[in-house]
């Protein structure tokens, strides 16, 4: 037999391994600082973003709902001024549905 305290702490990790995961955001809008641009000058293919001290990736869709040209990010990241970005998770990939200047 275990000691209850250890039994404690597996049931705590089974909880936060398997329960928590399933509770995570899949979509949302965050404000943050770009800190990276990926892509050519004309061609923006990811882009990160600094959110509340994590660094978050964005993927653009052919679609997206974006107020200015994606290769406006690089300004972004060279002046340091917020953007919106309004996203969706699909399996791992966070893409980029909107953005704005934030």
């Amino acid at each position: 037999m275990w000691p209850a305290s250890r039994s404690v702490r597996l049931v705590t990790v089974l909880f936060l391994t398997l329960v928590l995961p399933a509770c995570a955001e899949t979509s949302g809008t965050v404000r943050g600082v770009v800190t990276s641009v990926e892509g050519t000058l004309d061609e923006v293919v990811a882009f990160t973003v600094l959110v509340d001290g994590s660094e978050l990736e964005f993927v653009p869709v052919p679609d997206g709902d974006y107020n200015f040209p994606l290769s406006h990010l690089r300004e972004h990241q060279r002046s340091g001024e917020s953007v919106l970005v309004d996203w969706e998770l699909v399996g791992t990939v966070r893409y980029a549905l909107g953005l704005a200047d934030g």
